[in-house]
């Protein structure tokens, strides 16, 4: 926890919010295709000016319909290169709306690549990515959670009410944003934005204690995690070995 905090520090300004210069990416993108995207973009740049391409040519070639999925990529890539607005224009605009929804990461990638391009460039400042798997917005930063019944079986309605209503109290008293909350048989899942300086693991364990002072009906052990969403049938085997201790892996301090 305290590799957790340091890192935090770093991310924040004065006044506990994000530094100015810090970028968080808007999408859920791996960090594995955030990794490749960054690798294939530093060879586009490396090779774009020996090809002679522009801005005009490279965003009429972005929007032809029926081009080579890898040409599309290229293009995205190398419009993200380019410190212009109109090129950051062409890529949102692609982006809003996918000619091909295998490249929503890849120009997810490419939008805040021109951006944080165009911040240095009015700014005069270097600027930094912050990558995580879930990314976030706002400047907060955007985690899921997983949280189960304390012996599986299904939740009634009493606990499922009861449950909710802990857990956007203690959010809304820390000021945590819930993205999207999804209540299944014996488990719930949710995605949460988080502030710098803001502790969604304590939130849910305080949560967790309140709903537990009626029963002892959720389980004290939950993931938290900003690495990656964990898909429901991965969840569904993980409950399955309720004694294991990787039940619910608490990944909250990475980053």
């Amino acid at each position: 926890m305290k590799e957790f905090e340091k890192m935090l520090n770093q991310l924040r300004d004065s006044s506990g919010e994000l530094k100015a210069n810090m970028h968080l990416l808007n999408e859920i993108v791996p960090v594995e295709e955030q990794m490749k995207y960054f690798e294939y973009s530093k060879y586009v740049q490396s090779t774009k000016d020996n090809m002679g391409l522009d801005r005009n040519y490279l965003i009429a070639k972005l929007f032809t319909p029926e081009i080579d999925l890898e040409d599309r990529r290229y293009y995205l890539s190398a419009l993200a290169g380019i410190v212009d607005v109109a090129a950051f224009r062409a890529i949102e605009t692609y982006h809003s709306s996918p000619l091909e929804p295998e490249l929503a990461n890849w120009s997810a990638m490419a939008l805040a690549e021109s951006k944080i391009l165009l911040d240095a460039d009015l700014s005069g400042e270097k600027q930094f990515f912050v990558s995580t798997g879930l990314g976030g917005k706002n400047g907060k930063l955007r985690y899921f959670s997983v949280i189960a019944s304390s012996d599986r079986s299904d939740f009634n309605d009493f606990q499922k009410e009861t449950l909710l209503r802990e857990l956007q109290f203690a959010f809304t008293t820390h000021n945590i944003e819930v993205e999207s909350i999804d209540i299944k048989t014996n488990y719930l899942k949710m995605f949460l934005l988080c502030g710098l300086n803001q502790d969604g693991h304590i939130c849910i364990e305080n949560a967790i204690k309140e709903c537990n002072e009626l029963g002892q009906f959720v389980d004290d052990q939950f993931l938290l995690t900003n690495v990656k969403k964990i898909e429901d049938d991965q969840i569904e085997e993980l409950l399955k070995r309720k004694n294991s201790d990787t039940d619910t892996e608490d990944e909250s301090e990475s980053i």
